[in-house]
């Protein structure tokens, strides 16, 4: 749901997956507050650099921390990123590191670490 509500374009879906006071550091190391600071960040950018985007899973790893705690890492690709000039940004790769619990019977990200690969 994350990537597909991302291609989408449904913010409100792709950040579901969010707990309301979940903590997110972006690609350029600010600290987000909660989902609907997430919200109003991201829709913005979507509106404009972002609104031809594209994501795709590259790779996703889960490690089963307990019962109700897991460490995920997620490799994403992007394309039609246009860049904060406005002009392009080609291909861009990364990876998210999510910190997600279950709560009655609900995984949600708790916290989020989003860092692109360079190279």
């Amino acid at each position: 749901m994350f990537t597909s509500a991302w291609n989408e374009h449904d913010l409100v879906r792709h950040f579901s997956v969010f707990a309301e006071d979940a903590d997110f550091v972006d690609v350029v190391g600010r600290r987000l507050r909660g989902r609907a600071e997430m919200f109003g960040d991201q829709s913005a950018r979507h509106a404009q650099r972002f609104a031809e985007s594209s994501v795709r899973t590259l790779e996703l790893d889960i490690k089963m921390l307990r019962d109700d705690v897991a460490l995920a890492h997620y490799h994403w690709e992007m394309i039609g990123d246009r860049g904060p000039g406005g002009t392009g940004h080609g291909v861009r790769r990364g990876i998210f590191t999510f910190t997600l619990c279950r709560e009655a019977g609900t995984w949600l990200v708790v916290a989020a670490h989003n860092t692109e690969s360079v190279g």
